[in-house]
């Protein structure tokens, strides 16, 4: 069954890469490729650079975070939503890819995580759940967002929203695909809502967006995953603010959101 994950993660998320087996050639463990100094972390750095003209080490730091942190969760949450496990991580490489992008394809790179079945929790239970990810998800972030702050001087606290953020839109986009989005947002909520956690943030929320279009007010609706966090996108050169940044009054967050959904009609 890992297997037939693998491949429906491939075939709907080529932005991210997943494996299950051994080590093999090529790839690093995970406190290698975070070390101290290591040369991956500058790549991936350097790689954010794509995204805006401008950026600083703290801006470079959070883009990296929520980048990472949901393509991480886009692999180890398949396996977790749709077989019940908790993988537990034993490799990693950022690779080249190519993906389509504005009607072309362009290259990219993606993070190629390699998993183990049957670590870290197993096959958790109903009730663990939601506490076997939390505690291993927490454990593998908790070095990179301490290296990253030492890095560049972004805070822990401001890493570890987004680290959520990322989480938790990474589960809605996998129930969406799956045609099961409330049960991905419950399961979702469960981790990154635990009281003590790092995760945890009063403002990160699914919220519904309705608006209505045409001549016959035909309903449109869409769910989106309400940062907790900042990516700091507006301090680049010619940056501005995200629509679901929580920077942004709710009332403002859903106009801007109304805003897009009509316009996804007309594309």
């Amino acid at each position: 069954m890992g297997e037939e994950v693998v491949e429906w993660l491939a075939a709907h998320f080529p932005e991210v890469a997943c494996s299950l087996g051994p080590l093999p050639a090529g790839f690093r463990s995970a406190d290698a490729f975070w070390a101290e100094a290591s040369a991956d972390i500058e790549t991936c750095l350097a790689y954010q650079d794509r995204f805006a003209a401008g950026m600083d080490d703290k801006i470079r730091a959070a883009h990296l975070i929520a980048f990472y942190s949901h393509q991480f969760s886009l692999a180890a949450g398949a396996l977790h939503l749709l077989e019940g496990r908790v993988p537990a991580l034993t490799g990693l490489r950022f690779e080249g890819c190519r993906r389509a992008a504005g009607g072309r394809i362009v290259e990219a790179s993606r993070f190629h995580f390699l998993f183990e079945l049957g670590k870290a929790g197993g096959e958790a239970s109903e009730k663990n759940a939601a506490a076997f990810f939390h505690d291993a998800f927490v454990a593998h972030m908790k070095p990179v967002i301490a290296l990253l702050k030492r890095r560049c001087g972004l805070s822990s606290r401001a890493q570890w929203r987004l680290a959520a953020d990322g989480l938790a839109g990474a589960f809605l986009e996998i129930g969406r695909r799956r045609g099961g989005e409330e049960g991905a947002m419950e399961r979702a909520l469960a981790i990154v809502k635990r009281d003590g956690s790092p995760l945890f943030s009063p403002e990160l929320r699914y919220e519904k967006i309705e608006t209505n279009c045409g001549m016959e007010e035909e309903a449109l609706s869409r769910t989106y995953r309400m940062r907790g966090g900042c990516c700091l996108f507006y301090r680049s050169d010619g940056g501005s603010y995200c629509d679901t940044c929580v920077l942004l009054e709710p009332e403002l967050q859903r106009e801007r959101l109304r805003a897009r959904l009509l316009a996804s009609t007309h594309q």
